[in-house]
């Protein structure tokens, strides 16, 4: 991912990110173009200019901007505010507003931007170039491949946390292209994104070991699976787990990029703890060591050499005034999930040495060779070890485990409990927890609890909790009570979460409404 994001200033000269239009892309200008898509590596940096601009929308291209977190975690149970500001109240409390930052769609449309123009230029390429410098019609599928799905990633964000949304699947070229589209409806968006995964997937050579940072065979499927697996939240939009068990089976068949099949059984709903998941000792390596992990599937890179300090919103390494952080109720009680001494990913992902500084996780850190065994707390001196040093952080978007408990979701939904109870038990039993049984979990919905709360300690600000609590209609139910006693906390009058499902989306941002006047405010929020 380093080559990529070094690579996104070559890129930036051809189109720009800011937010001027309806989906924040500048027209480019015919005399630009003129210069540009002429050999393959016109292309090459093309591409990492899209993976560069992703990379920055979702780990943030300036301190505490990590969007990932944002979207995905900081409206759940698993963050709290820390040192307040406007968008990190609004966030805690369940109040947000037009003026939210992060209520702003145009990173992630500028990334659709550069998608597009790689899909509209990219067969043009060789009737350029010297034949040193043209495609091999594998390459032209490749990256053809990665900019169709990089623009389906980017639409599943936008589906999740505004629904509906303009549609654009062809570049601005000059100053004539019409901005001003309305928003198309999240019905269409789904069907827009499982349409480009498919090309995607199509285009994608099988059985080859991927490279971790590019969305490559079983990105592709994992990304399809969720698709799939998605509510909304007027059930406009609802999960089809058939095609989610069949996406997922077409991942157990793709590679990791060790070269390992992921499912190392060839009989179906089979796979082992042994060999398709790393084991107990080695759960910290998918984080610290991704391109030689089995459990790999899509990772971002925040690179410190190339992006500075690794400072985000409540993941950082460092104490410093993240607005921000790991929810008190996630460390505090001899039986929370940080106390109680049961689960070894616990102390390995929050910061436990000082009872003051829970802005701080060390899941992505290290200290090297630090096992953090499920009893032991770690030390002062190793704490400092990890704020001490910048390191690289290797975000995933997706790994084996969230697709394991995907599957483990989508089998009991079908009513296949017991190997739905078998998925989760191979990553709650991983984490040294015991086993679930089928007389603990007897019925479809303990099942499906177990799985959110499995997920929740698995995936622990991946940004993923919001997603799931949105997908599964758990929201009320576990953020309500931790409202009111955030309101109570703050004295304010306790009416908890309410009870208008509408607000699982954000509001549209003021500046994007402004940029557009055919664009209409996400209710029940005023402009």
């Amino acid at each position: 991912m380093k080559k990529i994001l070094n690579c996104t200033l070559l890129f930036s000269v051809l189109i720009l990110g800011s937010c001027k239009k309806m989906v924040d892309e500048e027209p480019l200008s015919d005399g630009t173009l003129d210069q540009f898509f002429k050999t393959k590596y016109d292309v090459f940096a093309a591409v990492a200019g899209m993976y560069g601009a992703f990379q920055q929308t979702m780990v943030g291209e300036t301190q505490f901007n990590n969007r990932i977190t944002w979207w995905g975690d900081a409206r759940s149970d698993n963050i709290q505010n820390s040192t307040p500001n406007n968008s990190s109240n609004e966030v805690h409390f369940n109040n947000l507003s037009p003026n939210n930052t992060y209520a702003d769609w145009s990173p992630l449309y500028t990334v659709i931007g550069r998608a597009n123009l790689i899909i509209d230029k990219i067969d043009e390429v060789n009737n350029y170039a010297k034949a040193a410098e043209r495609l091999t019609e594998a390459e032209i599928k490749y990256y053809t491949a990665q900019a169709y799905a990089m623009r389906a990633v980017s639409y599943f964000y936008i589906l999740r946390i505004w629904g509906d949304a303009p549609i654009r699947t062809t570049p601005f070229l000059n100053l004539d292209d019409n901005p001003f589209a309305a928003r198309d409806s999240k019905t269409k968006v789904k069907d827009q994104i499982i349409a480009d995964l498919q090309k995607a997937y199509d285009l994608t050579v099988k059985g080859a070991s991927p490279v971790v940072w590019y969305l490559d065979e079983g990105a592709i499927a994992a990304i399809m699976a969720d698709v799939y697996m998605w509510k909304s939240h007027d059930n406009l939009i609802l999960p089809d787990y058939s095609n989610a068990i069949l996406w997922i089976k077409n991942l157990f068949k793709a590679k990791a990029p060790t070269g390992k099949v992921y499912n190392g059984s060839p009989t179906p709903n089979a796979g082992g703890l042994s060999n398709d998941l790393v084991p107990t000792a080695e759960w910290k390596t998918i984080f610290t060591n991704p391109a030689a992990n089995i459990e790999t599937i899509w990772n971002i890179h925040w690179d410190v050499s190339a992006n500075g300090c690794p400072c985000m919103m409540a993941v950082s390494s460092t104490v410093n005034n993240t607005p921000m952080k790991t929810a008190a109720e996630m460390y505090t009680g001899t039986t929370s999930w940080l106390r109680a001494g049961l689960d070894i990913r616990a102390k390995q992902t929050i910061d436990s040495a000082k009872s003051d500084n829970f802005d701080r996780l060390i899941k992505w850190y290290g200290p090297a060779g630090y096992t953090n065994a499920k009893s032991t707390y770690m030390t002062r001196t190793q704490s400092d070890a990890v704020v001490g040093t910048d390191k690289p952080v290797y975000f995933p978007v997706y790994r084996l485990a969230d697709i394991f408990l995907l599957y483990a979701e989508a089998l009991n939904k079908t009513g296949d409990m017991p190997n739905a109870i078998k998925y989760l038990n191979f990553v709650h039993q991983r984490a040294t927890l015991p086993a679930y049984t089928a007389v603990q979990l007897s019925t479809q919905t303990l099942i499906e609890d177990a799985i959110l709360q499995e997920r929740q300690w698995e995936l622990f600000d991946e940004g993923k909790r919001w997603f799931d609590l949105c997908r599964t209609d758990h929201v009320v139910q576990i953020m309500d009570p931790l409202l009111k006693k955030r309101q109570l906390a703050a004295g304010a009058a306790q009416t908890g979460w309410g009870t208008d499902l509408r607000r699982y989306l954000w509001p549209l941002h003021r500046n994007v409404l402004n940029a557009n006047p055919s664009l209409v405010q996400n209710q029940p929020y005023t402009d």
